[in-house]
């Protein structure tokens, strides 16, 4: 009797080593969508890197986005597909216009989402999806103390 030993990590890393079609855009979410609505969240690792190598080729990069939240009067501002980081959050800020605005969250490749409810509380969060960056959002409201938090934004970048 012979046995094969198949290293799992280039077998999982062969599996998700498709080219997408000539033409076709890298999209990161996209990418990473099957892993994850999979119910594989905590098993993506491989996917990920390779996602995040197939999507951030020199046409491409990393494109970042942020959410900035006023919590004295509820305003809230957003960005999407920067290619820094500091540049995201300066337009969320900018966007979100009062003086006491915070980041909420930022993403890279990525979706934010921000929620708020009652008692003051409010909290921003990030996902490869979108709905369940909006559900963490909710939770880590809830978690603050929040009653009824609902989500106020979410928004995906790259």
């Amino acid at each position: 009797m012979r046995f094969v030993i198949i290293d799992l990590s280039i077998l999982i890393i062969a599996m998700f080593a498709q080219t997408p079609p000539a033409g076709a855009a890298c999209n990161y979410i996209q990418c990473i969508g099957s892993c994850i609505t999979g119910g594989f969240a905590n098993g993506c690792g491989p996917k990920r890197a390779f996602c995040a190598a197939r999507c951030s080729g020199p046409s491409v990069g990393p494109k970042y986005g942020a959410i900035a939240y006023s919590p004295g009067s509820g305003s809230y501002g957003y960005s999407d597909n920067y290619g820094g980081r500091a540049q995201a959050e300066s337009r969320a800020l900018k966007e979100c216009g009062k003086e006491d605005c915070v980041i909420a969250t930022w993403f890279v490749n990525n979706c934010g989402a921000l929620a708020a409810g009652t008692d003051h509380a409010w909290a921003g969060e990030n996902d490869a999806s979108e709905e369940r960056a909006k559900i963490l959002a909710q939770a880590s409201c809830r978690g603050r103390g929040g009653g009824n938090c609902e989500v106020l934004v979410s928004h995906c970048s790259g």
